[in-house]
């Protein structure tokens, strides 16, 4: 497996990558590689027709995490990490989202007239 920076797919080195090799859908323990300067790790031990958990964490990028099905001898994967997004804030703009950028306002109902005599 190989792990790129998203930005511009060049390798990201040292980054970890945590096997969880899965048999009927159950975790069967986990071992954990690093990547070396050309951002790729191999691993053999996993059976064929078993399931893998794939998480990989690198520092100052976004942690990766999917479930892959080992149907032959060998699966190449490519994962590309990007680095993380500034957080959502409700107090700020969203232009980019339906409806109105302002806050919206209360409407106060109208006033009770009284009946006239």
């Amino acid at each position: 497996m190989t792990v790129v920076k998203a930005a511009n797919g060049k390798p990201l080195e040292n980054a970890s990558v945590i096997f969880h090799p899965l048999r009927n859908g159950k975790d069967q323990g986990n071992l954990e590689l690093k990547t070396n300067e050309d951002g790729k790790v191999t691993i053999d031990v996993i059976p064929v027709g078993d399931g893998l958990r794939l998480q990989v964490l690198a520092t100052g990028y976004q942690t990766y995490g999917n479930d892959y099905e080992l149907p032959g001898d060998t699966k190449d994967i490519e994962v590309k990490l990007n680095r993380p997004a500034k957080p959502y804030s409700i107090y700020e703009n969203h232009p980019d989202q339906q409806g109105s950028d302002k806050p919206q306002q209360e409407q106060k109902p109208p006033p009770d007239q009284k009946p006239q005599q």
